[in-house]
């Protein structure tokens, strides 16, 4: 975001000067930054204008609070550099979620997310860093930054299972990270394994070579500060972490790792990336090894900081590179052992990582597998007073967990009782409406025989009791008339439905149509389109009968009525509900030997849905290329009609092997006017931009054009509608 900058007071965009930096934030729902209160105010030619208006529409949807920083920090970018199955992503802030595709780019404050069976491959484009995502699996860039001599790239997991591979970081500067919702791992130069068990929350972080500075921090209770718990994981360890406030001493929570436990918990895909990555892991552990071989030469033992790991002597120390030489394989084997990997799977696997290592005696062989020495860097005396600090806590989270148990219980049975007495308390009910019901049929059929002559009752008698002859009692009809039959209950005619909502006209914009009528208890209440019945509900006497009612665009004079034994009411007139939902469309407007034309539009955003600026998605492959303008000129009759009063702009981003087209727009006020830019309304179908795609020379067939994302606001800056469904065309050159 060159040569602008932006500042934001009370919800305002002011354009004041160059190379202010944008800071994300991924917990605020993403929208465009378009003015408030005040006005919009821009000097300068419309081409600049239009690259600005454009640039804020853009990074709007990646952040919406800015900050001055110290030293001007730029952002930096990641690639999908592998997918596989069902994976989407979320932009930074929002709550919609599309497609992921391979050679996709990412920015600070997106979310990756994995279904069953699926995986991606995340890679920092500028430092080689790479994340392999298993599935079922949720993944933030929480920051990727440059600011100074140091990148910084911050990775939020909350679900599922990672192998990071981080390169060596060049400046002290530089930092890696990835969070989980138990603990911080900073790493330098390292491959290590997360797991997040999706059932209990608990977080597993195995370290196969390189550094983990692991921290934890929590709220003491007291004025609001915070504690920090601290460790370092050296290669072969592993920290499993519950909750943050677990153990105030992350040592206690540090073994060797458990190969079968990791194992269990990490996908297929996670592992075959460790296995990949062996000549890597041998060659930063021979370097790990190498150091602390030195240090004990020189010092007669080694310094592993505030690591569990204890290295006092070249004994111990050959153990410890034992395990190294034979992680990998242990790892294999238990995949193998698991069914995690097909042996005809993991014999590839081992010959691709095979092909990487040098040196015969590293190359991967499971015949040669040792098993890990669990004792091996691990002091006896440490480990004694560990298991007996484990007991205790282990002890307390069992007290815990059964006053835990009793009290859910105690609720349980609570709400058994309470269910029982709603039940007992029902059935009296319903038999009290039962009797007050036949009480009431019973005083009606009295009052009925009181006012008929001696020959009517007999008649009527015979008739309720089938006892005419052969003849049937008649079955009662509707009435035409709304007065009753003088000689007959059955003709008494139904009261008709009172309408409660709408009571005027009504313009509807989401297709959900609420109608709320009240009705006899024990008749029905129909809805009408002409003669079609399009919904019914039970009449509920005084209280409300609410119909919702999914409508398409139109015009509706609907109408309702009562029904009871098959005999119906007066119509009730409904007032007309006029249905116009937005939406934006997506077509083929023409096309010749090379180009193709799309061309969207826009359709039914009334008043209530006025919008100031659009923002499009569309993705395809390499066959087709935007080669017009970036800053697009004024077009007679369009949704963005006023060379004076908006901008629109066509930016093309290049992958590998799919190209991501953005067109961005929006209304302004020019300094030198006066006058204020309203909010825009379409009624019908209106233009929005035509688009031309040029085909590649060696393009044959047939392509698709995915329209993936649209974004449309007010002037506010409020969301007037997001639209994530992808719409699709094929076209053919």
């Amino acid at each position: 975001m060159s040569n602008f900058a932006l500042l934001i007071e009370n919800y305002q965009i002011t354009i004041k000067r160059v190379n202010n930096s944008l800071k994300m934030n991924d917990r605020d729902e993403r929208r465009f930054n378009v003015g408030h209160s005040k006005r919009m105010r821009m000097d300068g030619k419309k081409s600049f204008l239009s690259l600005v208006v454009a640039s804020c529409m853009v990074f709007s949807l990646l952040s919406t609070t800015l900050s001055k920083p110290v030293e001007a920090k730029s952002t930096r970018a990641a690639i999908l550099v592998d997918v596989n199955g069902t994976v989407s992503v979320k932009k930074a802030g929002g709550s919609k979620s599309y497609t992921a595709y391979k050679d996709m780019s990412l920015n600070e404050g997106d979310v990756i997310i994995t279904g069953a069976s699926s995986s991606a491959v995340l890679k920092i484009a500028d430092h080689d860093d790479e994340i392999t995502i298993s599935d079922n699996a949720e993944v933030s860039i929480a920051e990727l930054s440059e600011q100074g001599a140091g990148k910084t790239s911050k990775i939020k997991s909350w679900a599922g299972s990672l192998w990071v591979k981080v390169k060596s970081l060049v400046s002290s500067e530089d930092e890696f990270e990835v969070e989980t919702p138990t603990a911080v791992m900073g790493v330098r130069g390292t491959q290590l394994g997360i797991s997040i068990n999706p059932e209990t929350g608990i977080m597993t972080v195995f370290l196969a070579a390189g550094k983990i500075d692991a921290s934890t921090t929590t709220n003491n209770g007291q004025g609001g500060t915070q504690e920090t718990a601290n460790t370092i994981l050296l290669p072969s360890q592993q920290l499993n972490l519950d909750s943050r406030d677990e153990v105030k001493d992350l040592n206690l929570k540090v073994d060797i790792i458990d190969i079968d436990a990791f194992i269990r918990a990490a996908s297929p895909e996670v592992i075959k990336a460790l296995i990949l990555n062996k000549a890597l892991i041998d060659k930063e552990n021979q370097e790990f090894i190498a150091a602390k071989k030195q240090e004990i030469a020189e010092n007669g033992e080694s310094n592993t900081g505030d690591s569990s790991l204890t290295i006092k002597d070249q004994s111990t120390l050959d153990k410890v590179s034992q395990n190294l030489d034979n992680l990998i394989g242990n790892i294999a084997k238990a995949a193998l052992a698991q069914n995690k990997i097909s042996t005809a799977e993991m014999n590839a696997l081992i010959s691709e990582a095979n092909k990487k290592i040098d040196d015969d005696q590293k190359k991967l062989d499971l015949n040669k597998v040792v098993p890990l020495d669990k004792t091996a860097g691990v002091d006896a005396e440490m480990e004694r007073l560990k298991k007996a600090e484990l007991e205790k806590l282990n002890a307390k989270k069992q007290a815990e967990l059964e006053a835990k148990q009793r009290l859910e219980k105690e609720k349980l049975e609570k709400f058994k009782a309470a269910l029982e007495a709603m039940e007992k308390e029902k059935k009296r009910i319903e038999e009290e409406n039962k009797k007050a019901i036949e009480a009431a049929k019973q005083k009606a059929e009295t009052e009925y025989l009181s006012k008929l002559s001696e020959e009517e009752k007999k008649r009527y008698e015979a008739e309720k009791n089938g006892s005419t002859g052969n003849e049937p009692a008649p079955t009662p009809t509707p009435s035409p008339t709304p007065s009753p039959s003088p000689n007959r209950p059955s003709t008494i005619s139904v009261k008709p439905p009172v309408l409660v909502n709408p009571t005027a006209n009504t313009t509807n914009t989401t297709g959900n149509v609420e109608v709320k009528l009240t009705a006899a208890t024990g008749s029905n209440i129909e809805i009408l389109n002409g003669d079609t019945v399009v919904a019914t509900l039970p009449g509920k006497g005084e209280l409300e009968s609410i119909f919702s009612l999914p409508l398409q665009n139109g015009i509706y004079n609907l109408t309702a009525r009562a029904e009871s034994g098959g005999r119906y009411s007066t119509s009730v007139v409904i007032p007309t509900i006029t249905v116009q939902i937005p939406d934006v469309l997506f077509t083929q407007a023409s096309k010749d030997a090379n180009t193709v034309t799309l061309q969207l539009s826009m359709a039914n955003f009334p008043k209530a849905k006025e919008f100031y600026a659009v923002q499009a998605h569309l993705v395809y492959n390499n066959t087709l290329s935007y080669i017009g303008p970036k800053e697009l000129t004024d077009t007679p009759n369009t949704v963005f009609d006023g060379a004076d009063i908006s901008a629109e702009t066509l930016n093309q981003h290049i992958g590998n092997t799919q190209y991501e087209l953005i067109y961005a727009a929006s209304q302004f006020e020019a300094s030198t006017s006066t006058a204020e830019i309203n909010n825009i309304t379409v009624v019908g179908t209106k233009a929005l931009v035509s688009i031309p795609l040029t085909f590649s020379p060696n393009a044959t067939g047939s392509t698709k054009v995915d329209l993936v994302y649209v974004k449309v606001v007010n002037k506010n800056g409020a969301t007037v509608a997001e639209f994530t469904t992808p719409k699709s065309i094929t076209v053919t050159k």
